[in-house]
């Protein structure tokens, strides 16, 4: 019984970190987008210039954003499954004479 809440808390505990990872993200993002166009407002209307403060606002919160895909990216779930790798290949290597063909 021990063993089974132990589950369900470190279950949560990692809904919990994703949910959270998830509103990290969509924050970050918001801000980025906002800072862009804040930033950017010099080039499209007349009489104002470009606002540096946002821009580097912006560039924070794409370096937050980057690392943070990095590091998605490192945990993502791998495939195990050799066989379809290999009837990939084999569908490439069947095509390579095809093409060598029609050359």
């Amino acid at each position: 019984m021990n063993e089974q809440q132990k589950d369900r808390r470190e279950t949560g505990s990692t809904n919990n970190r994703r949910g959270l990872e998830m509103l990290l993200f969509l924050g970050v993002s918001a801000i980025g987008i906002y800072g862009l166009g804040q930033g950017l407002t010099g080039l499209f209307e007349l009489g104002q210039g470009i606002n540096l403060i946002w821009l580097a606002v912006t560039g924070i919160a794409f370096m937050i954003l980057f690392a943070q895909m990095g590091r998605v990216k490192d945990t993502w779930p791998r495939r195990r499954d050799g066989n379809a790798r290999q009837t990939v290949n084999e569908a490439v290597v069947q095509q390579l004479p095809a093409q060598a063909e029609e050359r």
